[in-house]
């Protein structure tokens, strides 16, 4: 649930700077509200790209590359590796190795040859953890709604040609759902009905309270929107269906396009395999949301089972699928190119096998961009392109209160 709601936030407030480059008058005052500890905003001065002979040198550790990589065949054990460091086939289709992605952009069509866009997510077992082990599945409860709750703490800094936007703190926001599981269908699957009964905005002094004001009309608008999926019994989600309250504005409408995408994270995909306390699994997906298309790599470990309850651990790196971004809410005649991406995160989670949505957890994301922005001229005037960088931390908590 975590990485579905980050995807939403962080997308939409790239959408958000894209139109903000193009219309500067609209961008948020700078609030001087200061980075939590722990959390520093590192400068937002966009990277150049990369030249062709520095592509070919050896580069240096990702620090943003959380996700656990495979453990390599043999390894500790001449030609034969233990049992536990093998790799079983993929759950739902085998995985390919990631190519390299130079400033974290993949190249044209690779994103294609792993996964393609609108396909399952492919699960890979790395590590089968300890004994005893068992087989992990939904087996998700019908009846009466259930609320989830979702808090959202973000900074954002950018910088678009003579704008500068230093790290600002931006209002939290919480979103109150009310889900439900209903029958299972006769292919094994059960239908998830969903509906977003509030969204508060709570500002911490003056500064916050503008952007505040500013946010909650749209905000707003969204109380009512439905959704309807499927969910089968390995957490993958199929057929997500979205209903608008009638009052959304077109904006707000625009920056929601991504949801189908988001939902289907909603779950933690579970492989195949048996596992156990220790356990480890690539879950590889796709995500289309508000214009950007992104190649998603989470890294699951399964840190505690009690019957149907389940901690897991989970690490996560996105790479751009493509450079080219089509935001909502972007001016007529105005084009977005990436030039360079980074996105990573850890989090952790509790939830119950029998429940459509995890009990509480925690996820903390940094992402960083750079792109190139290009305006169209007014009165026949050419193009004129402007360099943006943008980076966000997001920090984000849900958990399940009472009614």
């Amino acid at each position: 649930m975590s990485s579905s709601f980050r995807r939403l936030s962080l997308l939409g407030v790239f959408a958000l700077s894209i139109v903000a480059c193009g219309n500067k008058e609209n961008a948020p005052a700078p609030a001087p509200d200061k980075t939590p500890e722990g959390a520093k905003l590192a400068p937002v001065d966009a990277k150049p790209e990369a030249k062709a002979e520095d592509k070919a040198e050896p580069k240096p550790a990702d620090p943003m590359a959380l996700a656990d990589k495979q453990p390599e065949k043999g390894d500790g054990a001449g030609d034969k590796a233990p049992a536990q460091a093998k790799t079983p086939a993929a759950s739902g289709g085998k995985a390919a190795p990631l190519p390299d992605a130079p400033n974290g952009i993949l190249p044209k069509g690779a994103a294609d040859k792993i996964i393609k866009l609108g396909g399952k997510p492919v699960v890979r077992l790395i590590e089968a953890g300890a004994e005893p082990r068992a087989t992990v599945s939904y087996a998700l409860k019908k009846g009466p709604t259930k609320p989830f709750s979702m808090g959202m703490d973000m900074q954002m800094g950018m910088k678009a040609g003579g704008m500068n936007l230093p790290a600002t703190s931006l209002p939290r926001m919480i979103m109150l759902f009310d889900l439900a599981a209903g029958d299972r269908t006769a292919a094994g699957d059960w239908l998830v009905d969903g509906k977003l009964q509030r969204v508060d905005v709570e500002a911490k002094g003056p500064a916050q309270e503008k952007i505040a004001g500013a946010l909650r009309p749209s905000l707003d608008s969204m109380k009512g929107l439905a959704m309807t999926y499927y969910v089968d019994e390995k957490g993958r989600v199929h057929d997500v269906k979205t209903k608008l309250p009638p009052t959304m504005p077109e904006q707000a409408a625009q920056l929601m396009a991504g949801m189908n995408q988001s939902i289907e994270s909603m779950m933690a995909p579970l492989p195949e395999e048996p596992v156990g306390t220790g356990a480890k699994w690539e879950v590889i997906g796709r995500i289309s949301a508000n214009g950007a298309d992104l190649l998603q790599v989470s890294t699951f470990t399964l840190k505690d089972r009690k019957d149907t309850l389940l901690t897991l651990d989970v690490g996560v790196k996105q790479l751009a699928a493509k450079d080219e971004v089509n935001a909502p809410g972007m001016p007529p005649g105005t084009t977005a190119r990436i030039k360079s991406f980074q996105s990573g995160g850890t989090g952790s989670s509790s939830l119950d096998t029998t429940d459509v949505a995890p009990k509480s957890g925690t996820m903390n994301m940094k992402s960083a961009m750079s792109l190139e922005v290009k305006m169209p001229g007014g009165g026949g005037a050419p193009a004129q392109a402007q360099d943006t960088a943008i980076e966000t931390i997001v920090g984000i908590t849900f958990a399940r209160p009472a009614k």
